[in-house]
């Protein structure tokens, strides 16, 4: 019997070691499909639909108790106002998060571009599991790239430059 359990054992094991390791899957990001359509409640609750025709966009995906998103805020602030009047467009998209916490991180780290809560629909368009993730979508509506998970503020001024400003 206790020979048999561990033959059982090695098996299980053994077929374990065959599947990707879950925490090293990252999202999908659609690069060089449309991107598709962005619409939603914002913080307010007004109901918000967002144009990416001629419009270089990026879109932050983020929770106020996501403790990198936080850490990230400031950059991507000093980004969003840095870009702004070279036509780059930012709208935030809060993932399991609520209208008055996420109000509070917009307050507190003085995002003035718009965001949208998400019930998990927008997420799940743009294929992004968990915050923080970035898409990057071009004036044409198509996504040209992204990070998902953390990344720093040279990182991503890296990837708008080569992906929407050429």
């Amino acid at each position: 019997m206790r020979r048999l359990i561990v033959v059982l054992a090695a098996l299980t094991l053994g077929a374990c070691s065959l599947q990707r390791d879950i925490v090293l899957i990252r999202p999908t990001i659609n690069v060089g499909s449309k991107a598709p359509a962005l619409a939603g409640q914002d913080l307010n609750g007004k109901q918000t639909s967002v144009s990416f025709a001629g419009h270089k966009t990026v879109l932050v995906f983020w929770g106020s108790w996501c403790g990198p998103c936080r850490a990230e805020q400031p950059g991507l602030t000093r980004i969003a106002n840095d870009l702004s009047a070279r036509g780059v467009q930012f709208v935030g998209v809060t993932m399991r998060d609520n209208a008055a916490n996420a109000r509070a991180f917009v307050q507190e780290f003085h995002v003035e571009y718009p965001n949208l809560l998400d019930d998990g629909k927008i997420a799940f368009a743009y294929e992004v599991d968990s915050p923080p993730s970035v898409i990057l979508v071009d004036a044409k509506g198509i996504v040209v790239g992204g990070l998902p998970g953390e990344f720093s503020e040279n990182q991503l001024r890296a990837l708008i430059t080569n992906k929407l400003m050429n």
